[in-house]
């Protein structure tokens, strides 16, 4: 059974993401672009939505299901272009890139698949909480032992079924990607078979390069929305009667911040993209005994 080296991996990552970071933005700008204008533009209409108007779906659903469709497809053709960079099936520098052909695809069916996925493991949870509760209850002696003993049930299947969930998704996604490249299909369950027995160290890795960006990021979106903002989710936890009314509160911050908000994005999603799908492509390499 191989082991992914994880320092190496991660010297890999940072050295690929920062040595090669004029390729990694020409591989990229173009499809992060049309996400950012997409994602003005159906915030815009979803903005502009009458709530009131009474129509079956929630307004602008059709808008929003486009863009998220056109989002994943953009994600796919960054996440191959990064990764054939990083597994060296492509060189030199890059000023512009567009593709769209089967690697992108099979991502993309890739991606869908583990939404799909996801959904469904959800849903089993979500089952098997009610299940196990509802039958912790009944065979408790009282009722109030029965709510009691219930509620800890419950906590429990929720508590080792999303550490399921978290396990999988882990593991079928790590490698989806290279797997995808380099021996067609979605690349799901080639990444599920190299990754058995590494599910910490992918944890390591993921700790020491997507997760650093995605904090930076996610401290400087904050920081932009303000001290209102945050006010605000404090005060929806807080209050959970009136959770429409925060969330529109929100909302309104988001929406008269989004320019700005969509422009750290455009700055900083090559350096994230490059942590997120780099190590991957370093890993894929190590565990399989192969370029591609």
């Amino acid at each position: 059974m191989n082991k992914i080296p994880v320092g190496e991996t991660i010297r890999f990552a940072y050295a690929f993401t920062f040595g090669e970071i004029g390729t990694v933005i020409g591989l990229t700008w173009i499809p992060l672009v049309i996400n950012a204008v997409g994602a003005f533009l159906v915030e815009r209409v979803l903005g502009d939505a009458d709530p009131a108007a009474g129509a079956a779906l929630p307004p602008g659903f059709g808008y929003f299901a486009l863009y998220g469709i056109v989002a994943v497809l953009l994600v796919a053709m960054v996440a191959v272009a990064i990764t054939r960079q990083a597994l060296g099936l492509r060189q030199g520098p890059a000023i512009a890139h567009v593709s769209l052909g089967t690697a992108e695809l099979h991502v993309f069916g890739g991606i869908a698949g583990l939404y799909l996925l996801f959904f469904i493991f959800a849903m089993g949870l979500a089952l098997a909480i009610v299940v196990v509760g509802g039958a912790a209850a009944l065979l408790a002696p009282s009722k109030a032992a029965g709510e009691i003993i219930g509620a800890a049930g419950g906590s429990l299947a929720a508590l080792a079924g999303l550490g399921a969930i978290f396990y999988a998704v882990v593991r079928l996604s790590f490698l989806f990607v290279p797997a995808s490249i380099g021996g067609g299909g979605f690349g799901l369950s080639r990444s599920w078979e190299l990754t058995k027995g590494n599910f910490w160290r992918i944890v390591a890795v993921g700790a020491a390069t997507a997760l650093p960006a995605m904090l930076v990021v996610f401290a400087i979106n904050l920081a932009i929305l303000g001290p209102d903002y945050i006010a605000s989710i404090i005060a929806m936890f807080r209050d959970q009667a009136h959770l429409a009314k925060y969330a529109a509160e929100q909302s309104r911050m988001t929406s008269a911040r989004m320019p700005l908000l969509l422009g750290v994005g455009l700055v900083l999603s090559p350096i994230s993209y490059g942590l997120l799908f780099a190590p991957a492509a370093f890993a894929y390499r190590a565990l399989s005994g192969k370029p591609v």
